[in-house]
């Protein structure tokens, strides 16, 4: 790095209404960059989502950085705006990326309006329904806008591109994490407290995790294991699926009317899913869009087979039949022979544990991503 480059100051916006996927890769970003020692000032500004920022400026504090919540949000969205200029002027900032919709909308007025570059993070889109697709289309809009547009896998570079965006204005930068994170196996009691879920306690624990909505496909997951256990002892295997999200109530309706209350748990959000992954037998994804997600990632980095389906940047993930197992999406008959197979098959799912644990500590880690970021920031600002 040249140290004679003068120090940028780049502001993250986000809108985070909990602390997920993209707010660990805001986190992991710019303390990496620290780390590295880059010479680079990151802010991290959010919208207040009615409380649920909280969480993304508590995990900042707790790793020594500052995070910021603007004074306005919806409905005043023209007084947000206005915050937003008045901040990057008074804090002469030299660019912004721009995370979500309404960031990435008003992330690129208020730039425009100050006359510095913009780059807008896209993790990809879900179409669950008339709100969202609003939004997503007028992200769309913006996209053709953004002076840069980071896609988080080709998978996602390539729908931007299909929309209109210019292809020279798209990069692909994966996301990543910290695989430090599972160097050390945590205490035994998390797979005790796994077992606790479950009546009479499995052989196997099959485990997942995300919000509860139509993209994540866990109702696909639901009808699979009804297929499975007519093959595979009830008793012989349990599905612990954490998360949180409005289809709550119907995927318990779901189970219930499949007979599979004393083999599929739902368990609500944790915090300390780092904590279980490893005492999982297998890890399974079961969703009909991706990005490029985080948990795919994390279950092999914790040394857990992964069974998921291939959609978005998943098969830039996981090599099928070598890093782990990919299926159809939508396909429940597909999932659930995948599932049977894992299971059945102990030096398969050996191998896919060394293997995918293998491909994320050497392909997906901070230190490359952080790299890239730093890369992309420098060429803007100083283009």
């Amino acid at each position: 790095m040249n140290k004679s480059v003068p120090k940028l100051r780049v502001v993250h916006l986000t809108a985070s209404p909990f602390f997920g996927g993209p707010e660990r890769v805001i986190l992991d970003v710019i303390r990496t960059q620290s780390e590295l020692k880059f010479d680079i000032e990151n802010r991290v500004i959010s919208f207040w989502e009615r409380g649920g920022s909280d969480a993304l400026i508590r995990e900042l504090s707790q790793s020594g950085f500052n995070g910021i919540i603007l004074e306005h949000d919806m409905p005043h969205l023209v007084s947000a705006y206005g915050d937003l200029v008045h901040f990057f002027r008074r804090e002469a900032t030299n660019l912004v990326c721009a995370h979500g919709h309404k960031s990435r909308l008003l992330g690129w007025l208020a730039a425009r309006r100050v006359g510095i570059p913009v780059v807008g993070i896209s993790h990809g889109w879900t179409w669950q329904d008339w709100k969202t697709s609003l939004y997503e289309r007028l992200d769309q809009w913006v996209h053709h806008r953004m002076d840069k547009v980071v896609c988080v896998s080709q998978g996602q570079a390539d729908k931007v591109i299909r929309t209109g965006t210019p292809s020279k204005r798209v990069i692909v930068i994966h996301n990543a994490i910290n695989p430090l994170r599972f160097r050390e196996t945590p205490d035994i009691g998390y797979r005790r407290r796994l077992q606790d879920f479950f009546e009479t306690v499995p052989r196997w624990i099959i485990g997942a995790a995300g919000r509860l909505s139509p993209e994540k496909g866990f109702d696909i997951l639901v009808e699979a294991v009804r297929l499975m256990v007519k093959a595979v002892p009830e008793s012989s295997f349990g599905v612990v699926l954490f998360g949180e999200g409005f289809l709550r109530e119907s995927l318990q309706v779901q189970i219930d009317h499949a007979g599979l209350v004393n083999c599929f748990k739902l368990v609500g959000f944790t915090s300390e899913l780092d904590k279980f992954l490893p005492y999982f037998d297998l890890f399974v994804q079961s969703s009909r869009t991706e990005g490029f997600p985080c948990v795919n990632l994390e279950a092999m980095a914790a040394g857990v087979p992964v069974l998921a389906t291939a959609v978005g940047g998943v098969p830039e993930q996981i090599i099928s039949g070598e890093t782990g197992l990919l299926v159809p999406p939508d396909d429940p008959i597909s999932l659930a022979n995948g599932l049977r197979q894992l299971l059945e098959n102990a030096t398969l799912r050996r191998l896919f544990a060394e293997q995918g644990r293998q491909k994320t500590f050497t392909e997906f880690t901070c230190q490359k991503q952080a790299e890239k970021y730093w890369e992309l920031f420098h060429s803007m600002v100083n283009s």
